[in-house]
């Protein structure tokens, strides 16, 4: 055995490198996927207390690093009709009401871990209209979209997140339900322009 290896030298050694070469890849591709998986944002958008127009939307930072909400934007059908308005600003209060921005606005950084509860899906739709100037069809409501942009020091583009209530009426009271039970994270390049184009419509 020994003789063998004495006699093949060369090639065991060249080998062995190629084996610890084939070692150190692996390890350095599971180094950069971890790395990558924990810089990743994660953006959860949730309905609680209540399955219709009083239920709250609450945004969470899943991710590990810190993001900076920039938008809420929510896009509305009703009656066949479907329109796109930020409700970022909180137009629904009064001037006096708003003394501070975190009361004004949305917009602000949140830690992981954190989240900020952005009012009720009636409160959303009073913005809506407000900032709009369109009267408010409640009772012909068939679907619900929230989006939130956020950005952050870990990549150059946009992050975001987008989750799809639909609207069923049962003897005029109003009943929202999910397709899933988690946010979409919009992560590709398509769906992050298509993002920033809807921001700027919104302007």
């Amino acid at each position: 055995m020994w003789d063998w290896i004495l006699q093949h030298s060369t090639v065991v050694q060249a080998m062995v490198g190629m084996v610890t070469a084939l070692v150190w890849i692996t390890y350095l591709h599971m180094f950069v996927a971890g790395m990558r998986r924990q810089r990743r944002t994660e953006i959860l958008i949730t309905l609680g207390g209540d399955r219709g127009l009083a239920g709250r939307i609450i945004i969470s930072n899943l991710g590990l690093e810190p993001i900076y909400v920039l938008d809420v934007v929510l896009k509305i059908d009703a009656e066949g009709e479907e329109s796109v308005v930020s409700v970022t600003d909180r137009a629904e209060l009064h001037p006096s009401d708003r003394p501070s921005l975190d009361v004004a606005t949305l917009q602000r950084p949140l830690k992981s871990g954190d989240h900020v509860e952005i009012g009720s899906i009636d409160d959303l739709l009073e913005r809506a209209s407000l900032r709009s100037e369109r009267k408010r069809k409640d009772l012909d409501l068939t679907r619900i979209e929230i989006t939130v942009a956020a950005v952050t020091a870990a990549s150059s583009g946009i992050a975001a997140a987008r989750r799809v209530f639909h609207v069923t009426n049962e003897n005029n009271l109003l009943f929202l339900r999910s397709d899933k039970p988690w946010s979409e994270q919009i992560r590709n390049r398509h769906g992050r322009k298509a993002i920033i184009r809807q921001l700027s419509d919104t302007l």
